[in-house]
């Protein structure tokens, strides 16, 4: 291999490209302050000058990050990697390549690096999360309607149920989407080119085109389409897994063929146990959620709504995740001790006055993201819990 270690200036914006949310209504979840160096004290901020900054890191320590313009979070990123090097030499975590011609030895970050493949998924994730909650939350979103003369305002996910409900445009449960501003220019752009957003067929005007909607029932997006995947949150969730391959996998609880004869009574009581909400301590089952946190309170010195008050809504999903899984575990929630049995536990939380949320960087983490119980009702009517 021959590598000339100097990037002319149109090599490195072809390699870094610009780092930049296109949409200025999200310039507030990027990182603005200064970032330092993954090995000397040098900063830089990522969002002004991540070229200076990648060409210092392949000049002075012969550093090449690989799809960097794809990473999310950045200075996370390199905070994460800064930290782990002050414990371990570079030299012993980052595979090198060295050039024949020089002999010198540069250190590429890839994927191909387990812990950097885990690390870029979680950032990813996270940001994603992040974006889908400001947008949940921002009531100041300003669009005209693709489809009528209405001028929108409000929050994104009201603006695609007027797509839906006014227009039949059947883009997905905004609550189960990201980067929806993105998704809207995206099927404005599909429109002013007269392109039907399901079959991409052409049409010579706006007239014959929607009436091809309306009657081949394209008022959807088709969900082979892979360029729209990015715009649902569940190909975020796994590692390497998009929907298609988690719908594939096999469901537990799915009637093999055949055995579909069971009676209204029987699926009468299959529901009834599924509306049934456990305490997070003990035994409990309540059908209401506000009555099972009064139980919580009473019964538990555990006031849910108090302790979690400061926590937005994702924090809140990953805290009954961590609870219910030290629990399970015969572990303190506070403290993390193990116990031998549910009552050494229980006596544990109560002399100890332990009943209450650790430090929220304990349970804030990936794994929490997804339920330690299979149906667990309560983290479908956290929204509904009343003060």
């Amino acid at each position: 291999m021959n590598y000339e270690k100097h990037l002319d200036s149109e090599t490195c914006s072809k390699i870094i490209g610009p780092l930049v949310f296109e949409e200025s209504s999200y310039n507030h979840l990027q990182y603005n302050a200064e970032t330092k160096c993954l090995l000397c004290e040098d900063s830089f901020n990522l969002n002004m000058s991540l070229p200076v900054c990648l060409t210092h890191l392949f000049d002075v320590h012969n550093v090449v990050i690989e799809d960097v313009q794809n990473i999310n979070k950045l200075h996370e990123y390199m905070t994460y990697w800064r930290n782990k090097f002050k414990c371990t030499p570079l030299e012993q975590l980052i595979p090198a390549v060295t050039i024949d011609s020089t002999g010198v030895r540069y250190f590429l970050m890839s994927v191909l690096l387990k812990e950097d493949k885990a690390l870029r998924h979680k950032l990813r994730l996270d940001h994603a999360l992040a974006v889908q909650e400001f947008e949940r939350k921002d009531e100041h979103y300003i669009r005209p309607c693709l489809l009528c003369k209405v001028v929108f305002e409000g929050t994104r996910p009201k603006y695609f149920e007027h797509l839906s409900t006014q227009h039949n445009l059947q883009l997905g449960n905004p609550q189960n989407m990201v980067y929806l501003e993105e998704l809207v220019n995206r099927i404005d752009e599909k429109l002013t080119a007269l392109q039907c957003i399901f079959c991409e067929k052409t049409f010579p005007d706006r007239n014959i085109l929607k009436e091809h909607m309306r009657k081949k029932l394209h008022k959807r997006i088709n969900p082979k389409n892979r360029e729209y995947d990015k715009f649902y949150i569940v190909n975020y969730l796994e590692e390497d897994k998009d929907w298609q391959v988690i719908q594939k996998e096999d469901d537990r609880y799915a009637i093999p063929r055949g055995n579909e004869s069971n009676t209204d009574e029987e699926y009468s009581d299959w529901n009834e146990d599924a509306d049934q909400i456990i305490c997070l301590f003990c035994k409990h089952k309540d059908v209401n959620i506000n009555t099972l946190c009064l139980h919580m309170d009473a019964d538990h010195d555990f006031d849910f709504i108090q302790q979690s008050e400061h926590l937005d809504f994702y924090q809140k999903v990953k805290l009954i995740n961590y609870i219910r899984k030290q629990v399970y575990d015969l572990k303190c929630i506070f403290c993390d001790e193990l116990f031998q049995s549910s009552s050494q536990l229980t006596n544990h939380l109560v002399d100890n006055n332990h009943y209450k949320i650790p430090d929220v960087k304990i349970f804030d983490q990936p794994e929490f993201y997804f339920p330690t119980y299979e149906n667990d009702s309560l983290l479908y009517l956290i929204d509904d819990v009343e003060d």
